[in-house]
């Protein structure tokens, strides 16, 4: 019998034999003896035993056996959600160029994306049979941003915000949420109407028709034109030309100009030089502060003041600048009162109700209809007395702001108030009829009374 050696590599993949020349030739049997001898069952080369059959060299090492390598598993991957597109196309193919924005707007707690975690490849087996595990796949290459956490391989949002996502130099993935968003141009058919859940800055203009609303701050470094723009915050902008068709609300305002438009502030607006043909709402005051800044026609309304250097204008312009209590508390208090005095007398009939039951009750008559009625009844009374309770201290509160807002609205014109404006305080009104200069409006003994402007004096003593 032929003489053989069988070598293993250090991993066990591979097995090799050499035939020595003992003057027997090798034969099939001796070599599937030598490797069983040696443990080798996995991926025996047939036709490697073939070749050594036929033509055998003995200066040759003869490769017989290859293991099965491990697998290696799927790379781990980031599946986003599906942001579902607005359907534009209705029944009969119209669409709203206006509602075009591309942004991916995300609430607070919304998936963005789920992590697929990598798998583990097939398992192999070394020449002699032992398995070998299978090779996981790469992780994926993601970073979060400071707005996006991990839960359960599930990246989430911490902020209502813009989406954003980008590829950084080491290839990783980063995800994010921000609550800013800066457009470079106007907003217009480009950019479709844009509401945004944070802080917007806009350098263009908003063109006629085109909506803008933000959450936290605007900023518009151009003109709104006959177009509405809405923020819950402060908002900053450039100048307004409504031509009689734009609105603007905000907290808190301040802008260069005002021309034919609607503007709501549940606090103060600042204008750096005129309001014209305007209609002004404001929480707290309206101030027009530049050198000749002028209030010229239109309706201005503040709860404690309105201020600038011209009221009205030589034409006689119908200017209306009145401070005291909004349109909104006045019928906040007409509200209170209907709804306390309904209260009443809803408790009173509830109360009479329960008297008789009570009184039938004493007698031990009731019966079942009678006193579910009874428990129904006293429920109500509870409810009825804790909600007239509250509604009372609301409007005490209310009578005590607006009493309070009497001593504390004031108009002034630091250079000149001409006729045809018409300045009311607390629904007392006083027109002038020949041009005044500095002058300051107080309500005083439930009449307006004009006092002398003095720039460094507070207007409150």
């Amino acid at each position: 019998m032929a003489k053989y050696e069988v070598r293993l590599s250090e991993d066990g993949m591979l097995a090799t034999i050499k035939l020595v020349d003992d003057g027997k030739p090798p034969t099939i049997g001796g070599i599937q003896s030598i490797l069983k001898e040696k443990n080798v069952a996995v991926g025996i080369k047939a036709e490697t035993i073939e070749e050594i059959i036929s033509n055998p060299n003995y200066d040759k090492e003869y490769v017989i056996a290859t293991g099965i390598p491990p697998k290696t598993g799927k790379d781990g991957k980031i599946i986003f959600q599906k942001f579902m597109e607005k359907d534009t196309n209705s029944a009969n193919n119209y669409m709203d160029l206006k509602e075009r924005s591309e942004l991916i707007i995300v609430k607070r707690g919304f998936e963005l994306a789920r992590i697929e975690p990598p798998t583990k490849g097939e398992p192999g087996k070394i020449v002699t049979g032992e398995v070998i595990e299978g090779l996981e796949g790469k992780e994926a290459k993601i970073k979060t941003g400071e707005n996006t956490l991990i839960v359960d391989n599930t990246i989430i949002s911490k902020i209502d915000g813009k989406f954003i996502t980008k590829k950084d130099s080491n290839g990783e993935i980063i995800i994010d949420v921000t609550d800013e968003h800066k457009i470079e141009g106007n907003i217009d058919y480009s950019t479709g109407n844009v509401r945004f859940p944070g802080k917007l800055i806009i350098n263009g203009d908003v063109k006629p028709g085109f909506v803008v609303e933000a959450t936290l701050y605007l900023e518009i470094k151009g003109i709104v034109e006959s177009a509405t723009t809405i923020c819950e915050g402060d908002a900053k902008i450039f100048g307004i030309k409504g031509s009689g068709k734009s609105l603007v609300k905000s907290k808190n305002l301040t802008c260069n100009y005002i021309e034919n438009a609607t503007v709501e502030v549940t606090e103060g607006l600042v204008v750096k030089t005129s309001i014209v043909n305007s209609y002004i709402k404001a929480g707290k005051h309206v101030i027009v502060e530049g050198n000749k800044g002028r209030i010229s026609g239109g309706s201005i309304l503040a709860t404690n003041l309105i201020e600038a250097d011209i009221l009205g204008s030589e034409m006689g312009v119908k200017t209306i600048c009145e401070v005291g209590i909004l349109p909104d508390l006045n019928e906040k208090l007409i509200e209170l009162e209907h709804k306390i005095a309904v209260d009443s007398e809803n408790l009173r009939k509830t109360s009479t109700i329960i008297k008789g039951l009570k009184n039938i009750q004493d007698k031990n008559k009731l019966n079942s209809k009678q006193i579910e009625y009874f428990k129904k009844s006293l429920k109500t009374f509870k409810i009825l007395t804790s909600e007239l309770k509250n509604n009372k201290e609301s409007l005490e509160k209310l009578k005590k702001l607006i009493e309070a807002s009497q001593s504390s609205a004031f108009i002034i014109s630091r250079n000149i108030v001409y006729p045809g404006t018409e300045i009311i305080i607390h629904k007392r009104k006083f027109a002038p009829t020949k041009p005044i200069t500095k002058v300051v409006f107080k309500l005083e003994n439930n009449e307006i009374v004009p006092h002398n402007y003095q720039s460094n004096v507070d207007v409150k003593n």
